[in-house]
């Protein structure tokens, strides 16, 4: 059998990397019409209406009323969709959970990384290795059956069996419970695509060091499903988030999120 030259991705999920091709990447691509009447996005702001460009307060006839340039409605979107949504991100993640927001308003559709984006990753999948269907647990489990009688090297069979294993693992998500108060769950929790290599594994007679990377991407981006969804639908939040990203007249760029995590398993024989 011939040896697994490494580095060697041991999973990829079906979703690919850098894929603009999907709804929740489009933006500016709906008309009034469109939201208002197929969407039922009437309501969007208790602070601007985005259709009439006046602010919306029950002292308007003390307030200038004149109607506000996109720019200056933007402005008003972006800041009151951080405050309505604050209940989704109390708990510890707020500075991602901004930043994101804020990456949204200035970034142009630029490809986001962090490396507190990265280390609230590598907690995610540290916390779900009490699970035998955690990934860690799983390749840890894999390499232990396969190196447990002295064997010096792994093949591309070996790989193909971690593989198949990985297929039954439960990827990571931040979708526990805490996520949805730590921002997390509101701006990414389903990760769209996810690899898994080993980058390194050294093996002697007393048992194996193995370095493992866990690469993520999600699309900070809303479908048409997603608003249409009465858990997203009913939330201003949400509804500000799509207006902003989807209107013509906005068109707020919608980008990939990337995040990576690096571990390190061991195993002693006996």
């Amino acid at each position: 059998m011939s040896v697994l030259t490494l580095p060697a991705t041991i999973y990829q999920t079906k979703h690919k990397f850098n894929d603009y091709s999907t709804d929740d990447m489009k933006c500016g691509d709906l008309t009034e019409k469109q939201l208002r009447g197929d969407l039922g996005l009437d309501d969007v702001s208790d602070v601007v209406d985005p259709w009439t460009g006046k602010e919306v307060s029950i002292f308007n006839s003390f307030r200038d009323t004149r109607q506000k340039s996109r720019a200056e409605m933007a402005e008003l979107l972006f800041n009151e969709f951080l405050r309505v949504s604050m209940p989704a991100y109390y708990l510890g993640q707020h500075q991602i959970f901004n930043n994101l927001i804020k990456h949204l308003y200035h970034g142009n559709g630029k490809i986001y990384s962090s490396p507190f984006l990265d280390s609230a990753y590598k907690n995610l999948i540290l916390s779900g290795q009490s699970s035998p269907l955690s990934p860690l647990t799983v390749i840890k489990s894999s390499l232990d059956k396969i190196l447990f009688y002295g064997q010096k090297s792994l093949s591309d069979t070996d790989k193909d069996l971690i593989t198949q294993a990985l297929r039954n693992s439960i990827l990571p998500k931040f979708n526990r419970w805490a996520d949805s108060f730590n921002g997390l769950g509101m701006s990414i929790h389903d990760i769209h695509a996810t690899n898994i290599q080993i980058n390194q594994l050294d093996i002697t007679d007393n048992g194996y060091v193995a370095k493992i990377t866990f690469t993520g991407q999600d699309h900070l981006g809303l479908d048409k499903n997603d608003i249409m969804n009465p858990k997203f639908h009913f939330i201003r939040a949400f509804r500000i988030w799509f207006v902003l990203q989807r209107w013509e007249r906005f068109a707020f760029k919608p980008f990939l999120t990337n995040m990576k995590a690096e571990f390190e398993i061991n195993s002693r024989r006996n």
